[in-house]
């Protein structure tokens, strides 16, 4: 989580927010959400909404987002990361019921602790190296 949102809930207004998010409680909610790819917001939703609507527009949007980086936080110490598409983007999903937070970030486990992409990657490097091994020589003189 970077300065500005830390700092976020050293606000006073924020202390009840960020207790929310961080209860025991919420951590395994957070969790299934993610594995049934929701955002993992959803889980407090309803509790931060009535807190968040006394905010200035401004400071709401800096809230949500600081609450989606204390969540985020939450996860990856977890073992989660950011769930990503075929082109590699971000995944988020829509948050029902909700008026003011309307999207949040998916959430999810590495397939496997060492998916082996480091592996992958080298593989086709040898063999763009194999392929072009002449052009990259004239390229180089």
């Amino acid at each position: 989580m970077n300065a500005s949102h830390a700092a976020f809930f050293d606000r006073p207004e924020a202390a009840k927010l960020k207790q929310i998010l961080t209860g025991p409680e919420k951590i395994p909610q957070y969790e299934l959400l993610s594995r049934l790819e929701i955002p993992a917001v959803q889980a407090v939703v309803w509790d931060i909404e009535p807190i968040i609507e006394r905010f200035d527009p401004a400071t709401r949007n800096h809230a949500i987002q600081s609450m989606g980086a204390l969540i985020g936080d939450l996860l990856t110490a977890r073992g989660f990361r950011v769930a990503r598409d075929a082109r590699g983007e971000k995944r988020r999903g829509r948050v029902r019921k909700a008026k003011f937070v309307k999207s949040g970030t998916i959430w999810e486990l590495p397939a496997e602790p060492n998916d082996g992409h480091a592996e992958k990657v080298a593989a086709i490097m040898d063999g763009i190296m194999d392929r072009y091994r002449n052009t990259l020589a004239e390229l180089a003189k």
